[in-house]
């Protein structure tokens, strides 16, 4: 008895709602709060952004409408059972009613002048329900029912610059793999690889919401292309990728070897034929590699954010894709990296003094500066300094006393030195340049016999195998750094070698042994060599490096031909001298910085 009553309580509550209640139909989006891509969609501000910096709010609930009238409501109920709710508002829209046999449940709702388009979505979020609307009928099931309850058109989307492919997994997972009212909650899109098109089975509303995706996504991406002058691109776009792109929370793929582009691979790896045009891929940053989606299941969006090539006999660096704040950023990095690097103009003068003109050398010298000079005189003991003006290259000089050149100048002329070499480079700040002025000759020389099994009497066949050294002479490593108050920093690595002795054996031929013949079996070197570090020398000022000796004895035999052979009575008929003798290996540099007159001189 007390559930009939309530039952006909329930029925005349309706009733009297229906009476006494006028309905008006209002936009589900009058009342619900614009969802915008968050966290639980794969979007989110740490990961780089695709098409600028300003927020996009989109709506992305299917448009829920029952009917055209627009009539506002007031209801107030409790506890009342969901399906007569529902068989209510369609009676109010016009409309027929078919429930799923697993419908159920009890709803309480205290409405005022809300749009009935609105309460009927309202009642169905808050009940996990979906509808669909077909031939002026409601047929109210659960979301996942995953029978076909109509049968949906198919529509085709084109995708123009993006992988459709890309964009489907994301409406299935994001849009149509959630509970929302109005919108399927299957995966419903599948694409057409060849022709890059978005397939989509469902009603007008999911394909509504499948276009405003599109929409925002499909998008051409910014190609910009930034020239540099004074950096190579290769390196101004691994210092982009290492220093500037990794901050954006995306993964950098590529490298130092890169992708080629613009044309055929087999044209890098071939050396004929000329090839116009062709680029490397210095790093990608992919905008689904931070994560690959949230922790509810959601995916992100793979979509290709940002793409750096470089384009070497161009001379530009090629940004594609990426935000208009990104390519500013980018921007901002090569106009304050590529910036023209400070030169020097480096004389060196490797001399080498004889003993005696080490000695005048050490008594007798003197340093020249730009602004004055400093000499001493070994008869008086006296040291002078003596203002002078320097003007050209450094020999020449508009007044003052002798200097370090001039001394240098007179044992030359007077063969008490020798110059072995005087090159003049000009060199980059920070760029390491080498000076090589080596020759080949024969380190070593291995013989080997060989076992032929054959041959005649007293000959044994041997196969000789020579190693060649390549440092015979003299090699110079420098790295400047130019500072801007005028002085040049050296990192200098002189290295002299010259031959010290020659190793001789007898002949492997036993005709050309017993002739007296040798065979070379090894070149020894004598090396001279140096290494500084951080070497503070002003524009324009001469470094002197000296000090490095090398004494070489030298023998030297006369005697009687064939008489002074004879083995003990032949020292009466030969006299043997030695002499032993000194020299000094002195380096001068000289650097002197470059201005832009002096470059454009040069």
């Amino acid at each position: 008895m007390k559930n009939t009553v309530k039952k006909l309580s329930t029925t005349m509550i309706l009733l009297a709602f229906a009476l006494s209640n006028s309905i008006a139909i209002a936009d589900a989006r009058d009342f619900k709060n614009l969802l915008s891509f968050s966290s639980s969609v794969g979007y989110t501000a740490d990961k780089p952004v695709l098409r600028g910096s300003e927020p996009s709010v989109l709506d992305l609930y299917g448009k829920v409408s029952i009917t055209n009238r627009n009539i506002p409501i007031n209801l107030s109920l409790r506890d009342s059972d969901v399906k007569q709710v529902l068989r209510m508002f369609a009676d109010k829209a016009g409309l027929n009613i078919i429930f799923k046999a697993d419908v159920s449940g009890t709803v309480t709702m205290d409405l005022v002048n809300v749009p009935l388009n609105s309460a009927f979505n309202m009642v169905l979020e808050t009940s996990d329900l979906a509808y669909v609307l077909e031939d002026n009928t409601l047929i109210i099931t659960t979301p996942d029912d995953t029978t076909n309850v109509t049968k949906q058109p198919m529509t085709v989307l084109p995708v123009k610059y993006v992988n459709a492919s890309a964009i489907a997994d994301f409406l299935n997972a994001n849009i149509f793999g959630v509970k929302r009212p109005g919108l399927s909650s299957s995966s419903i899109v599948t694409t057409n690889p060849a022709t890059n098109e978005l397939i989509i089975f469902g009603s007008k509303e999911n394909i509504a919401i499948a276009k405003k995706i599109v929409e925002q996504f499909d998008k051409k991406p910014i190609t910009t292309s930034f020239k540099v002058n004074h950096t190579t691109p290769e390196a101004m776009s691994k210092m982009i990728c290492d220093l500037l792109l990794p901050s954006a929370g995306g993964k950098a793929t590529g490298g130092a070897a890169g992708i080629l582009t613009g044309a055929a691979s087999s044209s890098s790896s071939s050396g004929d034929g000329i090839v116009l045009g062709e680029g490397t891929v210095a790093c990608t940053i992919s905008s689904d590699s931070a994560g690959g989606g949230g922790a509810d299941g959601s995916a992100s969006l793979g979509l290709g954010s940002l793409s750096v090539a470089y384009y070497t006999q161009l001379g530009t660096v090629n940004i594609v894709g990426g935000s208009q704040q990104q390519i500013d950023m980018i921007r901002e990095f090569i106009e304050s990296s590529d910036k023209k690097q400070p030169q020097a103009y480096i004389e060196f003068s490797i001399i080498e003094l004889s003993e005696d003109g080490s000695r005048t050398f050490n008594n007798e010298w003197s340093f020249t500066s730009k602004h004055f000079s400093v000499s001493t005189d070994p008869t008086s003991g006296s040291t002078n300094f003596k203002p002078f003006y320097l003007m050209g290259p450094t020999q020449r000089y508009t007044s003052g006393s002798p200097s370090l050149v001039y001394t240098i100048r007179y044992l030359l002329q007077n063969n008490k030195a020798r110059t072995i070499s005087n090159p003049r480079i000009v060199v980059t700040n920070g760029q390491e340049s080498t000076i090589d002025m080596t020759s080949d000759y024969v380190k070593t020389v291995t013989t080997q016999v060989l076992n032929t099994g054959g041959g005649a009497m007293n000959s044994t066949p041997t196969q000789k195998q020579y190693e060649i050294g390549e440092d015979d002479g003299i090699k110079i490593t420098v790295t400047p750094f130019i500072s801007p108050d005028g002085y040049v920093y050296l990192n200098l690595t002189p290295d002299y070698a010259i031959p010290y002795k020659y190793i001789y054996a007898a002949a492997e031929d036993e005709a050309a042994a017993e002739e007296g013949e040798t065979d070379l079996q090894a070149t020894l070197l004598q090396r001279r060599n140096l290494e500084l570090k951080n070497v503070r020398i002003k524009d324009g000022d001469t470094l002197v490096i000296a000090g490095m000796m090398r004494e070489n004895d030298s023998r030297t035999i006369n005697k009687v031909p064939f008489l002074g052979d004879i083995p003990g009575i032949g020292s009466f008929f030969r006299s043997t001298s030695t002499t032993r003798t000194k020299s000094e290996l002195v380096i001068l540099v000289t650097p002197k910085i470059i201005t832009d007159d002096e470059e454009n001189a040069l």
